[in-house]
């Protein structure tokens, strides 16, 4: 009697296991890097936005007080705070939906 080449039942059950549980650990890491991503561009449309606001604020007179608007459907706030004669701290906020960012700087003016 020939012994017959090929895998056995319980062989195949075993691959199958090994198969589905290294495709789960995959799915779940392709699915925090896909939460990681929007993460990440969600922070960089806040930055851009802030960068933006602090830009055309910071081009003209500087002035004590407080703004406010909406860009690119982003909700933005500017503070201006005169530190010394010439020295403005300007603090801006920036917020989507749930997600806020806060950023600060030193602007002179001579």
């Amino acid at each position: 009697m020939k012994r017959q080449a090929g895998f056995t039942l319980l062989e195949m059950l075993a691959a199958l296991t090994l198969m589905a549980v290294c495709s789960t650990v995959l799915l779940v890491a392709f699915g925090q890097s896909a939460r990681s991503l929007a993460q990440v561009a969600r922070s960089d449309r806040l930055t851009h936005v802030a960068l933006t606001v602090l830009d055309q604020e910071a081009a003209g007179r500087l002035v004590e007080g407080r703004s406010q608007g909406e860009l690119d459907g982003i909700h933005w706030q500017l503070t201006r705070t005169r530190q010394q004669p010439q020295l403005f701290r300007l603090d801006l906020s920036v917020r989507e939906g749930q997600h806020q960012a806060h950023f600060s700087t030193l602007k002179a003016r001579l």
